[in-house]
């Protein structure tokens, strides 16, 4: 069963988070994810989600999910991701 990582995020810095991103993609396919979409030109239906960018992260599980966010490889990447955006994360899996 596949799990989703949809992520909504507004970048502060537009360099730093295109760097950010190309160094996450590694190690996102090292725990093996995937990206499956990303839109520049989303927009939010209801309430106050307002994402510059959304992506939508493929895994093979929520287990995988969660291994990939609380690993080492991941953590320098993570916390200079807070300090050059806003960002939020929702995780699903889906049959």
């Amino acid at each position: 069963m596949s799990a989703y990582m949809i992520i909504s995020v507004t970048p502060e810095d537009e360099e730093g988070f295109a760097e950010y991103e190309r160094r996450t993609l590694a190690v996102v396919e090292r725990f093996g994810g995937r990206p499956v979409a990303r839109d520049t030109a989303s927009f939010a239906l209801e309430g106050a989600v307002a994402p510059g960018i959304a992506v939508i992260l493929e895994f093979p599980s929520k287990e995988h999910v969660r291994a990939f966010y609380e690993s080492e490889e991941y953590a320098p990447l993570k916390a200079f991701r807070h300090a050059i955006a806003r960002a939020g994360a929702l995780v699903m899996d889906v049959a």
